[in-house]
């Protein structure tokens, strides 16, 4: 979109470049060869007198001789009513040539009458005034309205506001061609520059505005928009014929100075948005301020001198601003910068130039501005589109950058993951080697215990049958570490005593062989059913604790009770009478490979185990937190365990 808006800019931009030249190298040569050809007339007098403002006719006394163009308000100052000039002429030509006349302005509307008859008139002679101020006519002078002989008489009613200098411009008269040739060229001057400018500026500042609003970091595209809309604002009052929507002349310029004071304000801030040095906020800031002051006299003054004023006020600080945007322009040493430097001291002197003959003080009818304010249009458009075209080379040189970058980081990240994918593949491995480890400790050793126990308690040797059903009873406990990982997807005992029969037939023989006497203590029911890994859980914590009673406590009594303190936590205590053991000190130690084991498996599950010992009396406790279903999320009132009685294992 940047690029298509700049591309469109400076195509337009040199386009209308080359019309001008061509226009300006057709029109001096057409206007002196019609010129040549003009027959021979002339004036002999111009004079003017004040009229009452209902007079139809010229008054009879009050004449005073004067030249166009001519100003009344220098020579009548605060008079509002309407001014006749009579312009009396004669000319050489024979009766048959044709006479024309022209008229190149009318300050601000009139009527023209040749001796005694109307030629033409404006559509509005009152407030709201047309206005004729910028525009030439010509007319071929009727022949039965001309004296044959001697002197003609031309006759030019004005009516103007005196604020906004009334009067009248050059009238001439001569052939139909020389006359042509002459509104030709003041058109050109005074309404086709300004309507091409006009056009130019308002198609550029549209199409900066269309690239600007989706980008709205490109301020230079913005403040070019907003200079050229106050721009067209304040050149249509050279173009427009009437007042219409305003009620009257003076609401009009009000209107028109307000598109100036913001012309020139946005210009200022423009400048030095086009040599890359932007007014920092606070400059900003100021300038808005004192132009809302400037718009606030504008509207609210009652007489024109406030209004004028601020106009004044504003056209300092555009030379000003222009002086200080070309020393900075110097300075930065930037051909570009130089150039812009150099193409604003130009637009300044034919400024002043055009100053000085709105004031009569430079001899001449035409004026350079407009040409030169096009021409900066036009130029301005080609370093925007200069501008653009560096924003969008360093915008596709940071593109790739990134890209490129982008592409070094994914290759590291991709280098990070394979690296870390394989730490988690090695930590995996270890962990299933650490995990079939305990599995190995908590069964299948807890089964080579009990089986050497057995064989060292028998007092006679064990006969085959024995034996085969030890290594069967190793066999399952191998099966079921092989097999673990299966574990998950398996079912929970439907009651806690299911759950104690693998317990009581492992242990309950060993027991009997050591004169132990063992106690279960379980629920009837399930309050909250535990999962089946908790299950294997609380399993493998009995195995263990049971089989280092057995090793190590000496004990006569065990105690294995599995409770519910409440519908959240389920609760296995196992408890011994042996000779106990240090448990603070066993603590720090790590409890052993297997209780370590068992505790650490215990706080993955979300749950703890509790150890504490002292002669007499050991009690291990694992707690592990259950999930409340339905009506178990209500907390019941604890309940005794009942005893269940230990079954009769027969030895094989």
């Amino acid at each position: 979109m940047t690029g298509f808006g700049g591309h469109c800019l400076a195509r337009s931009s040199w386009w209308l470049c080359s019309l001008l030249l061509a226009w300006l190298c057709w029109l001096p040569a057409a206007h002196a060869s019609a010129a040549a050809m003009a027959c021979n007339a002339r004036v002999d007098s111009i004079m003017a007198a004040r009229a009452d403002t209902d007079a139809t006719r010229p008054p009879s006394q009050g004449w005073e001789t004067v030249t166009l163009p001519d100003n009344w308000s220098r020579r009548w100052p605060g008079h509002s009513s309407p001014v006749w000039y009579r312009i009396t002429w004669r000319s050489d030509c024979p009766s048959t040539e044709p006479i024309a006349m022209i008229v190149d302005s009318i300050n601000m509307a009139g009527e023209v009458y040749s001796n005694q008859d109307l030629i033409w008139r404006d559509h509005h002679l009152q407030e709201p005034l047309s206005r004729s101020w910028t525009t030439a006519r010509t007319w071929v002078l009727p022949q039965s309205s001309l004296q044959p002989q001697g002197s003609n008489t031309i006759w030019v009613r004005v009516v103007g506001v005196p604020e906004l200098s009334p009067g009248l411009g050059v009238v001439d008269v001569g052939s139909p061609d020389a006359m042509l040739a002459s509104q030709r060229h003041h058109e050109w001057n005074t309404r086709t520059l300004f309507q091409l400018n006009l056009t130019l500026s308002a198609t550029l500042g549209i199409m900066a505005l269309v690239v600007w609003l989706p980008r709205r970091k490109q301020a230079l595209l913005g403040w070019y928009a907003l200079v050229s809309l106050c721009w067209v604002l304040f050149g249509s009052n050279v173009l427009l014929t009437e007042t219409w929507p305003f009620p009257d002349s003076l609401t009009m310029a009000r209107a028109n100075h307000l598109a100036y004071i913001g012309f020139i304000a946005s210009f200022a801030v423009f400048c030095w948005q086009l040599i890359a040095s932007p007014l920092s906020r606070v400059q900003l800031q100021r300038l808005g301020a004192l132009t809302l002051v400037a718009f606030a006299v504008v509207v609210a003054s009652p007489g024109w001198f406030p209004m004028q004023r601020a106009a004044d006020l504003y056209t300092l600080i555009f030379l000003g601003n222009t002086v200080l945007v070309i020393r900075h322009a110097w300075r930065t040493g930037e051909l570009q910068h130089r150039f812009v430097a150099v193409y604003l001291l130009l637009m300044v002197s034919m400024g002043v130039r055009d100053l000085l003959v709105v004031v009569e003080i430079w001899p001449s009818r035409d004026f350079y501005s407009a040409y030169t304010a096009l021409l900066f249009m036009l130029l301005s458009a080609v370093l925007m589109r200069r501008r653009i075209l560096q924003d969008a080379q360093r915008i596709e040189r940071f593109n790739q950058e990134l890209s490129e970058t982008v592409a070094r980081a994914c290759d590291e990240l991709n280098t990070t993951l394979s690296q870390e994918h394989a730490l988690a593949l090695a930590n995996a491995h270890l962990q299933e080697r650490l995990q079939l480890a305990q599995d190995l400790h908590d069964g299948l050793g807890g089964q080579i215990v009990r089986s050497i126990m057995l064989v060292e308690q028998s007092d006679a040797p064990p006969s085959k049958e024995r034996y085969l059903s030890m290594l069967k009873l190793l066999r399952d406990d191998l099966r079921q570490v092989v097999d673990s990982d299966g574990s998950i997807g398996a079912n929970a005992p439907t009651t806690p005593e299911e759950w104690t029969i693998p317990l009581r037939y492992r242990f309950a023989t060993l027991f009997d062989d050591l004169d132990m006497h063992s106690e279960w203590l379980a629920p009837p029911v399930w309050d909250t059913p535990p999962s089946a890994l908790q299950c294997m859980l609380l399993a493998r914590v009995a195995e263990e604790a049971l089989t280092n009673i057995v090793k190590h406590s000496q004990a006569r009594m065990v105690r294995v009770n599995l409770r519910y303190p409440d519908a959240t936590q389920l609760v296995l205590c196992i408890e011994d009478d042996g000779i106990g053991f240090d448990a603070p000190t066993a603590l720090r130690a790590g409890l052993g490979i297997g209780m370590s084991s068992m505790r650490a498996r215990m706080e993955r599950m979300g749950g703890a185990l509790h150890v504490r010992s002292r002669p007499g009396n050991t009690v291990i406790e694992a707690c592990l937190p259950l999930a409340e279903q339905g009506a178990a999320a209500s907390l019941p009132v604890p309940r005794t365990s009942a005893p269940l009685p230990i079954p009769q294992v027969p030895t094989p």
